[in-house]
């Protein structure tokens, strides 16, 4: 069976003026100046938007866990990253290489590190158009990446430093080509698809669960085609399962802070993946509203992934993360478009920008701060009332709190010195240190900086994040002075006068 995806050319669409130009010559010109001005609007004008919204404030947020986690492994040497994957991380070491060259041509600033994702997910708004517009036409293709430009979670994971906003790219163009190449199969399409699907999974290993989605496609479209893509899509895995290799029997360590996944997981899964639950709701109530046959074929790029990762979850190990699922989002708004082409314009228009209003308080809240532990106040503490001579102490410190790589992002040269620690996280090949519980004799003044903890969720005190042995060797000291922000209590001790 085979079915054609894509639309008939707009040349059709646009008659000679035979009173405005001379020849023939010029209608022609003049006609395909117009085809290429409309066919740039679809495209261009959500990657516009998407690039401004996203772009906006996208420095002010300080960084969260994982993205001091991205900076900590990027600013290694190329061969303490590939260490550290052998213990950590493993599935991601090919994001902290690029990241690790990026930062070493634009520095490390916040801004600078997260430029990469802002790159992609404009990059992914023109995508959306285009796929939309292949299939549904191009009203779909404008109102499906203006649609896509507007939702929060492309704001908060365009201002990641990890690799989701790649691998919705990589998802996205690997779709595309997929459409193009069973419509024209050419070795440079399947070339093209295979590399995409590599570099998809090379962003974020499960990116790669959109390929079932894939198979469904060209077992319908044309499956004459399937040994092409089968090939093409092997060559993609099998160089990700290669790169990766050494992290993938890591799920157990690095994920071990997750809850197995239930049924309210997949009922709130729309909330959680559009960062407001309502616009979530409303998104997907919309894509079902998608008419024609390329919907349900779509629809199964969007089911497969979520079925698989759950089934993991409930019967192997919990892994049931929705930013794990994050490519789905620009495939919800393709169907979405769909569903919005089939209104006036002018009403579609206003069904996205009533869409945009509702998730504005959400883009609101990611720009002042992407967690509740804000390292950078922390640090500020510091800044403002340490003195030389001073030791500090992170509480805790062999958790996913990172404390000690949230303050040294922030302090660099100026941090007091750290009393525990014995081996650092990078002489580790690791995202932690090893310490010394009991060595705090001989400084006068120390610094307890105390993360509230994540799981079960409580608030810091004073010493209540503190192993045992560091509470008894800390008795002797007495509370000078405390601080609480968001995320972190930051204590002052000082030894007893003598």
């Amino acid at each position: 069976m085979s079915v054609s995806l894509s639309r008939g050319g707009i040349l059709g669409q646009y008659g000679p003026d035979s009173g405005s130009v001379p020849t023939s010559t010029q209608v022609h010109l003049r006609l395909s100046y117009l085809v290429k001005a409309a066919q740039l609007r679809y495209w261009a004008l959500p990657a516009l938007l998407t690039a401004i919204v996203v772009s906006f404030r996208a420095g002010d947020a300080g960084l969260w866990r994982d993205e001091i986690a991205s900076w900590s492994a990027a600013t290694r040497p190329v061969g303490e990253i590939i260490a550290m994957g052998r213990n950590i991380d493993g599935v991601l070491v090919p994001y902290y290489l690029f990241l690790h060259a990026w930062i070493g041509v634009f520095g490390d600033s916040v801004l600078a590190m997260r430029v990469p994702s802002i790159i992609a997910m404009t990059a992914t708004a023109a995508v959306v158009a285009l796929l939309a517009r292949r299939w549904w036409g191009e009203s779909a293709g404008l109102l499906a990446g203006l649609l896509f430009a507007v939702v929060p979670a492309v704001s908060r994971y365009g201002q990641e430093i990890r690799g989701y906003a790649p691998a919705a790219l990589f998802v996205m163009l690997a779709t595309l080509l997929l459409t193009i190449a069973l419509d024209r199969s050419r070795w440079w399409t399947w070339s093209l698809y295979a590399g995409c699907v590599t570099l998809a999974g090379l962003s974020h290993l499960l990116s790669l669960l959109v390929l079932t989605g894939h198979a469904v496609l060209v077992l319908v479209v044309d499956r004459r085609r399937a040994p092409w893509w089968a090939l093409a899509a092997a060559l993609g895995l099998g160089t990700v399962l290669l790169a990766v290799r050494s992290g993938l029997g890591q799920q157990s360590a690095q994920l071990n802070w997750l809850h197995p996944a239930d049924f309210k997981t997949l009922t709130e899964l729309p909330g959680s993946l559009f960062e407001v639950p309502v616009l979530g709701g409303a998104v997907c109530a919309l894509a079902l509203g998608a008419r024609r046959s390329p919907a349900a074929i779509l629809w199964a790029a969007v089911l497969l992934p979520v079925g698989l990762l759950f089934g993991y979850d409930h019967w192997r190990a919990p892994i049931f993360v929705p930013r794990y699922l994050l490519y789905l989002v620009p495939l919800l708004c393709v169907l979405a478009g769909a569903a919005l082409a089939a209104l006036r314009r002018p009403v579609a228009l206003a069904a996205v920008l009533a869409l945009g209003l509702i998730g504005l308080p959400s883009q609101q809240s990611i720009r002042r701060a992407h967690s509740p532990w804000d390292y950078r106040a922390a640090a500020d503490v510091l800044l403002d009332h340490q003195v030389a001579g001073d030791g500090i102490v992170y509480a805790p410190r062999a958790d996913w709190s990172v404390v000690d790589l949230g303050l040294s992002y922030y302090l660099r040269s100026r941090a007091p010195r750290d009393l525990l620690v014995v081996r650092d996280e990078r002489a580790n090949a690791s995202l932690w240190a090893t310490e010394c519980a009991t060595c705090l004799s001989g400084t006068q003044r120390i610094w307890v900086v105390a993360a509230d903890n994540i799981d079960p969720s409580f608030r810091a005190t004073d010493t209540n994040q503190l192993a045992a042995a560091t509470r008894t060797a800390l008795a002797p000291y007495h509370r000078s002075a405390s601080y609480r922000v968001s995320g972190f209590t930051v204590t002052l001790f000082a030894a007893p006068l003598r």
